[in-house]
């Protein structure tokens, strides 16, 4: 499994892009820690990747880049870094785990509404 950045235009909402990671098999898991961006598993090399993706995204804009944390440097939690370098083989139960305590909390306020 190898573990990759896909980032998209704000064209196509957030909604969209969960709904297309969900959808397919060519992405074991994926978690969204940012707005118009995923870190993304896949057993695909990038470029495979990138194809499927584009398959479902017609026009809008996106990159899709293989990281690595030894390669990459930013500010995130601890088990988010764990995420990337451990590169699950199986999709995780709940994605919320990964995201920091703020953003998890809010989700969850969300979707009881």
């Amino acid at each position: 499994m190898k573990s990759y950045l896909f980032t998209y235009s704000p064209m196509c909402a957030d909604w969209h892009a969960q709904a297309i990671l969900n959808e397919t098999n060519a992405v074991t898991t994926w978690v969204q820690p940012f707005p118009n961006a995923a870190i993304v598993i896949s057993s695909l090399d990038a470029k495979d990747l990138g194809a499927v993706l584009r398959s479902r995204l017609g026009a809008t804009w996106f990159v899709v880049t293989e990281i690595h944390g030894a390669t990459i440097d930013g500010l995130l939690p601890g088990n988010l870094w764990q995420f990337i370098n451990s590169a699950p083989a199986t999709a995780l139960p709940t994605f919320s785990q990964y995201l920091p305590a703020a953003l998890r909390e809010s989700q969850e306020a969300a979707s009881q509404t």
